[in-house]
């Protein structure tokens, strides 16, 4: 996790000790050769636990000094970086800001490392010998990890050895999740049909009722203009009924609930799902535009078993303002902000009804699927908690992602990927960090 990736740079802070993921040093010459190989050899030891804090300034106590320790002036991410490049190899790339402790009177330095990637972190040159002789912090072709103490040490048995191989091969198969993406990226183009298929007409069909419905709402957003449009289609000439659908959606899984249930039929009365034909093809459709959350969403079902929910943007919430502005001065508004991790939970939630429809149906065909984002232009990338290093603002109001997949695009151990792709086009506009399978699993995981 370095600049590619929203970092809270606060959290080390919180703890109160020391742990394998967090060191604390309260000073280091960091204009010396000495205390660069100090800090490259925690720098490699928390690269191959998996990542993890160095906090620069604080005792290994918990506590902060009175005044700031002045061996650390002048030190910043390019400085710490140079350092790292030099010591080691493969050089991990740190996030490094300068942070203010509640605590404290003065900033600290937090260095966020990433985990190791496909290779583990090696020692490339040796730190200064001390005047007797003996090598300082780092030795050249040591691999160091984080033992119990917490200390930083070199690899000792086979035990050892066997942890930091797994790590380094789970992320050798993040790297062919992401050569996934890159197949996924060019999509498979629609199937050539004189008229629009079902979801082409459903999707056209709602979008009409969404932006006829929402305009009648007093809203401190234009919910017209200001929506996402998600849409499946199980491929093939397989057809249901209206009560299959419903008992498919009464079996859904817990992973299709968060952090939004799509096709929702729990509404109350004015919303409830109603059978209304379209394209001479019967669908369960729900109008909640009208409920009292400031959340709104629409969707339909249709018997040719595909699918098109619109919903609002979750970025333009009262609960989001009030999570950011109920913690701390900075102002949250609607209709200007994209919360990546947010959409990509969306993402995550609408790819396990997905599947869950696909394994309901028992559907081995290809699967369409369409996310249409409206309303970017001008949003600029946020987050409740954390912060981008620069503003990264869309200059484009409407992108439409459509790819046709297999299966198995959509498994628990891929769909990662296929994430990836739906949201990377949104971030691009915004020439935003580059959304990765590796970036999605993270974002999940935080956003729980």
């Amino acid at each position: 996790m370095a600049d590619s990736l929203l970092v809270d740079f606060h959290s080390p802070l919180e703890a109160e000790a020391e742990d394998l993921e967090i060191e604390f040093k309260l000073a280091l010459p960091l204009a010396e050769n000495s205390g660069k190989a100090k800090l490259a050899k925690e720098i490699g030891a928390l690269a191959n636990h998996g990542g993890g804090w160095i906090v620069l300034g604080r005792d290994d106590d918990g506590s902060y000094p009175s005044q700031p320790p002045a061996q650390l002036q002048g030190a910043d991410q390019d400085s710490i970086n140079q350092l790292v490049s030099a010591y080691l190899t493969p050089a991990p790339h740190c996030a490094v800001r300068w942070v203010q402790p509640r605590n404290a009177a003065f900033q600290v330095l937090v260095v966020r490392v990433p985990g190791v990637g496909t290779a583990p972190v090696c020692g490339s040159k040796n730190g200064p010998n001390d005047n007797k002789g003996k090598t300082i912090g780092i030795r050249k072709g040591v691999h160091y990890i984080r033992k119990a103490g917490p200390v930083s040490a070199p690899i000792e048995t086979p035990d050892e050895w066997q942890e930091l191989i797994r790590r380094c091969v789970l992320s050798d198969k993040t790297a062919l999740l992401g050569a996934l993406t890159t197949m996924i990226e060019r999509p498979s183009p629609p199937p050539e049909e004189e008229t629009p298929s079902v979801m082409d007409a459903d999707a056209a069909h709602m979008v009409q009722m969404w932006q006829e419905n929402v305009t009648k709402l007093p809203a401190d957003v234009d919910f017209s203009q200001n929506f996402v449009c998600y849409s499946f289609d199980l491929l093939g000439d397989q057809s249901t009924t209206i009560d299959d659908i419903k008992n498919c959606l009464r079996r859904r899984p817990p992973e299709t609930n968060d952090p939004h249930a799509f096709f929702d039929d729990g509404h109350p009365a004015a919303g409830r799902p109603g059978v209304i034909e379209n394209a001479g093809i019967d669908g369960l459709e729900v109008d909640a535009t009208g409920d009292c959350n400031d959340l709104k969403a629409a969707w339909r079902l249709s018997e040719a078993l595909s699918g098109t929910e619109i919903v609002s943007y979750w970025e333009d919430t009262n609960w989001v303002i009030g999570a950011v502005e109920g913690r701390s001065s900075r102002k949250w508004e609607k209709g200007k902000k994209l919360w990546i991790s947010s959409q990509i939970a969306y993402a995550n939630s609408f790819l396990a009804i997905v599947r869950h429809f696909a394994d309901y149906f028992e559907h081995h065909g290809k699967i369409r699927v369409r996310v249409r984002f409206q309303g970017l232009k001008g949003r600029t990338l946020d987050a409740p908690r954390g912060y981008y290093s620069l503003d990264y603002i869309a200059q484009q109001n409407t992108k439409q992602v459509d790819m046709t997949l297999e299966r198995a695009a959509l498994a628990v151990e891929t769909v990662s990927a296929t994430i990836a792709s739906l949201i990377q086009p949104i971030n691009k506009l915004t020439q935003g960090p580059m959304v990765t399978p590796d970036y999605v699993v993270k974002a999940l995981k935080t956003h729980q």
